[in-house]
């Protein structure tokens, strides 16, 4: 009956959509609905997120740190994947007046665990459930994601049943905060999969980056007509984006990165208000996954992007009172001055950019060299990637838009990064992929 109940409440939308549902559809919220701290709605006009009584919608990013800024932007929220560090995260969060989505982290399949193992899904509950009980009462919790596109790399149902089990022993322990479990693609089967398997999960949760706009009508037709959180978005993937000849994805500038995600949240968050809770852009910090700055919003030293800036406008509606620079293009010049990406090794090249500040302050720059990161060979496990350590004593005056650098003696693929600092706190960036060697040493890859 419980179950039944559940389910009636997920996919009717029918009284009040929470963690423990108790109301029959159609019923009015009863009292202890309404005094759980976050709770899901629907009226007339879609459902809603509600925190303490509020409506709560969600201006988040995911990362583990800089929260004053974030909350000075105008965000209200982070997501962490895991609960590694989470006293220090929520009391941190909760001091800037922000809310975590905390992560309950599972190893997928794929990555070797077996979820038939009868004692290694008992440790797992029993570590998840001293985390619940230690941090189920901070002030900054919204919610709990129970691990990350646990369906990549697998079509096995009880994956999902052993979500399903701890969703129901989260309701138990905490009957005020929802949950939900982040997916990675909206398909009908996977979708089936949840509904059948899930009925305790609260609320659907799904990464998506170049497919944003389209993601309503996506979960539309996969048979998903409940409420939902973008628990990542961002620029095109490195999986989404053109191609070099030696299968190099090609990044996006920062300026191009701002101008994306603007059009993607208006159109797959703000495009959908009747359905969607809000989203959590990725990534609050630096990253390295495929390069150190596709993602990352922010540099080395903490150096706001445009992407950075175009989240406050979002958000807020306006704009920092010093925007980050606007980098326009990057080129590689052979002697002759024609753009070339296919570099012989020892001989020397010319690179410039063309970037301008909105303020007119003086731009320096910074010039680096690396090898093409070995992202392909991690299988997806992007955690482990390291940034590759750059060529050294190839670059001459790489403080100025013109630089000049010899191609590396060792053949493959290598990037070219520029940095552009305004000197009041922000950043443009931008990278050429080349391929070093001859077409031989090419085709051989």
């Amino acid at each position: 009956m419980r179950k039944l109940v559940y389910l009636l409440l997920l996919f009717t939308g029918a009284g009040v959509m929470g963690c423990r549902p108790q109301e029959r559809p159609g019923s009015q919220p009863d009292s202890a609905s309404e005094s759980r701290t976050v709770i899901i709605r629907k009226d007339d006009h879609g459902y809603r997120l509600y925190r303490n009584g509020q409506p709560f919608f969600i201006k988040g990013v995911g990362g583990y740190g800089y929260y004053d800024r974030l909350r000075a932007m105008g965000g209200n929220s982070i997501r962490v994947w895991d609960t590694n560090d989470a006293e220090r995260i929520l009391d941190q969060a909760h001091a800037q007046d922000l809310t975590v989505m905390l992560g309950l982290w599972l190893i997928r399949e794929k990555e070797g665990f077996d979820f038939f193992n009868q004692e290694a899904v008992a440790q797992l509950k029993e570590r998840i459930r001293q985390d619940v009980l230690r941090y189920r009462n901070h002030p900054a919790l919204l919610m709990w994601c129970i691990g990350n596109e646990m369906e990549l790399g697998t079509a096995n149902g009880k994956v999902w049943r052993v979500i399903n089990e701890i969703a129901a022993m989260i309701h138990e322990l905490d009957p005020n905060h929802p949950t939900t479990t982040a997916m990675n693609a909206i398909l009908p089967e996977k979708i089936r999969l949840l509904q059948k398997e899930c009925p305790h999960i609260d609320i659907l949760s799904v990464n998506r980056y170049g497919g944003l706009a389209h993601l309503a009508e996506d979960a539309r037709q996969a048979g998903w007509n409940g409420p939902y959180i973008i628990t990542e978005y961002g620029p095109p993937g490195y999986w989404e984006t053109p191609l070099t000849e030696w299968k190099a994805p090609i990044e996006p500038t920062s300026s191009q990165k701002a101008q994306f995600l603007s059009s993607r949240y208006k159109a797959g968050v703000l495009g959908d208000s009747s359905r969607c809770l809000g989203a959590y852009a990725f990534y609050w910090g630096q990253k390295q996954e495929c390069t150190t700055t596709w993602f990352g919003m922010l540099g080395e030293k903490g150096e706001k992007t445009a992407v950075a800036d175009m989240l406050q406008y979002l958000w807020s509606g306006q704009w920092p009172a010093n925007k980050a620079p606007h980098l326009v293009s990057i080129h590689v010049h052979d002697q002759a001055g024609l753009n070339t990406s296919r570099l012989l090794p020892g001989t020397t090249y010319t690179a410039s950019v063309a970037a301008q500040d909105p303020e007119g302050d003086s731009l320096r720059y910074h010039w680096e060299l690396l090898p093409e990161s070995d992202w392909r060979e991690l299988d997806g496990s992007v955690d482990k990637e390291i940034k590759p350590l750059p060529v050294r004593g190839v670059l001459r005056s790489d403080n100025t838009a013109t630089v000049q650098f010899t191609c590396p003696a060792q053949s493959g693929p290598y990037r070219l990064f520029v940095y552009a600092y305004d000197g009041k706190g922000s950043v443009a960036t931008a990278n050429v992929p080349f391929f070093a060697g001859d077409n031989k040493q090419l085709s051989s890859r």
